[in-house]
């Protein structure tokens, strides 16, 4: 196994601990929400790398391009369930953006059902990168009216690059019978 999937590998791994110190930041307090941010930056990071490491190396594997999309929508998804559990964030910005992860699924299962792949395009890319970031920063600060105007940039992206591969996909949608 290449190293970029070892650290695809790792960033799954690393949701365990790092749900655990989240879950138990009230008891835990800072230290656990200190605890959890550090494995969540330390999971993100691992994204960036594997992705440059197998294209640079050209360590591009099946395994890679089905687990590293996934890792990154579970451990994105498993903060923002947890901030909605404690309150920080409302639930509907949860709900939008797993609806688009389940909806942008879907349009790729259809285009893989055709033998064709479709990439993360820069809007996905950059959607992953500010969820990533407004998860950390909630996280340092924790409980805070705040927390709602820092989710909206990754939900607007959310939003608008589901809207995209939507859009970019509408041929799909033709073939369903």
């Amino acid at each position: 196994m290449n190293i970029a999937n070892q650290l695809t590998i790792f960033r799954i791994i690393l949701i365990f601990p790092f749900l655990y110190f989240l879950m138990n930041a009230t008891d835990g307090g800072f230290i656990y929400r200190l605890i959890a941010f550090v494995m969540f930056g330390l999971a993100s990071l691992t994204d960036f790398l594997d992705g440059y490491l197998a294209r640079k190396h050209k360590l591009v594997t099946d395994f890679g391009k089905l687990m590293d999309p996934l890792a990154d929508k579970i451990l994105v998804m498993a903060a923002l369930t947890i901030f909605v559990e404690l309150r920080y964030i409302p639930s509907w910005m949860l709900i939008l953006i797993l609806g688009r992860e389940f909806l942008v699924t879907g349009i790729r299962s259809i285009a893989a059902s055709n033998g064709e792949v479709i990439p993360a395009g820069q809007l996905g890319k950059w959607k992953t990168t500010t969820q990533m970031i407004a998860i950390l920063i909630i996280m340092l600060i924790g409980e805070s009216p705040y927390n709602f105007y820092i989710m909206l940039i990754p939900v607007v992206l959310t939003v608008w690059s589901g809207w995209d591969y939507v859009y970019g996909g509408r041929k799909y949608f033709k073939d369903l019978k």
